[in-house]
């Protein structure tokens, strides 16, 4: 058994996952608004849509731009291109026109597949850069309600399938380190980097995330809402699901009472969500009655989960008679999604869990490649099968993350603080470069974070740095009140007053903003560049009266 699965684990995600196919053929693949998609159904098309695109042009090692959201096309395309020996490249399909422009030059991809909706702004791209062969398709394409109306230097997805290419396919053989997919880094500061992922990489992942679930996960239901263009909406609510011939539960977006709806009705034996998902879900009316013992786990990524929202979330899972228990877990696009998660049983306060099998976790000094002492906080460094090939055209920051120790190990250095405790679990302390350094003394912005949150009428807080004349830098905190809390200067002081009893003098705030909401990406994680520019703003205003 355990040869077996070395075996296909080496294969390409494609071979991986039409293999599986084979063998269940009369199982459902994906379900996508009531439509359910056997695994003969996904095994004819991605043949036939690797076909079709062959006969466009695309050759192996070719980098193909995919903006498309989870819909079953995007499945397709995934293991398509897969199978020709292409590279698909996933972006959001609600991209800005001029980040479309630099993936499309950092991929440098002559074929783009994308949704309708991106069109216009391809357009617009293309007169500056020249034009690209583009497939347009849309979320209705795969109901039968194809796009009727033709568009200018454009093909449309029933088009394409009826392509048929006259000069016979050759499949070569993929090896295990050859690239698979080029996912897009969530960079909140900055512009994303290009993360190449290998066959291995997904496979590994596959195999690792079964290990971690400790049951048989062959066959399960999977709500596939995280987006596809996410290391953790690809490689584990799609390829993880389908590697294993089990039903990925297709969701465009997540629109909560849509997405409450579907929990209810097809109930799902496994969710991913990131932490902003939860209190949506939690008041949302479809599942306010919704009995949910179905669910054998519930698995949150992306961003800090707070320990009040983990017992609140799982005081709702307990009133809804499921019988598990959140797990928190950590990981990112570098290596593809999760690789470290929270034994089941084992759930230990503010802790992101324990390292996926074969994968190994340590704490380095920082801007060193000592490890540091057992406890102590340091850069977190990851290594095994799922450590991404690198930057794609990007040898300098492949370089500044993937450095090999006195071990003889590859580790991928992650730019996040932590520290591991005696019985191996890891602790998540924020971004490396989240350390604000004021007047020479380190303050972690989690630490401040973790303090304000406790207070009852505080919702949701950030810590962000802003400059300073004499400290170099300091803290400044922004926070989202209950609603019965009212936003006053007197507020404010009883808060950072509340703080003085958890923060040491040297970390304390200067002040507390209070905002409606706590603005975030796309894919759900604080925006931090978006804070500190509306700090640097406010400081300003201030400073000005």
């Amino acid at each position: 058994m355990e040869q077996n699965k070395i075996q296909k684990e080496n294969l390409s995600i494609s071979e991986a996952v039409l293999s599986t196919a084979k063998e269940n053929l009369n199982r459902t693949a994906i379900t996508y608004f009531g439509r359910k998609i056997s695994y003969k159904t996904l095994f004819k098309k991605v043949r036939q849509l690797s076909l079709s695109l062959y006969s466009l042009g695309v050759k192996k090692g070719e980098v193909v731009l995919v903006a498309l959201p989870n819909i079953p096309q995007a499945v397709y395309v995934l293991y398509a291109l897969n199978r020709i020996g292409a590279v698909p490249a996933f972006v959001s399909p609600l991209s800005a026109e001029y980040e479309l422009e630099d993936c499309i030059k950092k991929c440098r991809s002559d074929v783009i597949i994308a949704q309708d909706i991106v069109y216009e702004k391809l357009i617009k791209v293309f007169e500056r850069i020249g034009k690209r062969k583009l497939v347009l398709t849309s979320a209705f394409d795969e109901l039968g309600v194809f796009i009727k109306s033709k568009k200018e230097n454009a093909v449309l997805w029933s088009d394409l399938l009826k392509l048929k290419t006259k000069v016979r396919l050759y499949l070569t053989p993929q090896k295990p380190q050859d690239t698979a997919v080029i996912l897009f880094s969530g960079g909140t500061t900055g512009k994303p980097k290009a993360v190449e992922l290998s066959n291995l990489n997904l496979n590994a992942l596959a195999n690792g995330t079964e290990a971690v679930c400790e049951e048989n996960v062959r066959g399960v239901k999977m709500l596939s809402v995280l987006p596809v263009f996410h290391g953790f909406g690809l490689g584990i609510c799609i390829h993880t699901v389908l590697y294993f011939g089990g039903e990925c539960i297709l969701v465009p977006r997540f629109d909560v009472q849509k997405t409450g709806k579907i929990i209810r009705k097809h109930k799902p034996h496994y969710l991913a969500v990131v932490p902003a998902m939860l209190s949506p879900l939690m008041n949302s009316k479809p599942l306010a009655k919704a009995d949910l013992r179905g669910l054998k786990g519930v698995f949150s990524g992306g961003d800090s989960l707070s320990a009040e929202l983990q017992e609140a979330f799982n005081n709702f899972l307990l009133k809804h008679s499921a019988q598990i228990k959140i797990r928190q877990g950590y990981g990112l696009t570098e290596c593809v999604a999760a690789s470290c998660l929270m034994p089941v049983g084992g759930i230990k306060k503010n802790s992101i869990g324990k390292p996926y099998p074969h994968t190994l976790y340590k704490i380095v000094k920082i801007n060193t490649l000592e490890e540091a002492e057992k406890g102590t906080i340091g850069e977190i460094c990851i290594s095994g099968k799922t450590i991404m090939k690198g930057y794609f055209y990007d040898e300098a920051e492949t370089q500044n993350a993937l450095k090999i120790h006195c071990d003889g190990r590859l580790w991928l250095h992650t730019g996040d603080m932590g520290c591991i405790d005696e019985d191996g679990y890891v602790y998540f302390k924020g971004r490396l470069k989240r350390i604000i350094v004021s007047n020479g003394y380190n303050v972690y912005p989690s630490e401040l974070e973790n303090a304000l949150v406790k207070h009852k009428d505080v919702k949701e807080c950030c810590a962000v740095s802003v400059k300073d004349t004499k400290k170099s830098e300091r803290a400044v905190m922004f926070a989202v009140l209950n609603s019965i809390a009212e936003k006053t200067g007197e507020k404010q002081s009883q808060l950072l007053k509340y703080m003085e009893s958890y923060v040491s003098k040297q970390a304390m705030p200067k002040c507390i903003y209070f905002v409606e909401k706590i603005p975030r990406t796309a894919l759900g994680k604080i925006s931090y560049a978006e804070l500190e520019h509306l700090a640097e703003k406010l400081e300003n205003e201030d400073d000005s009266l």
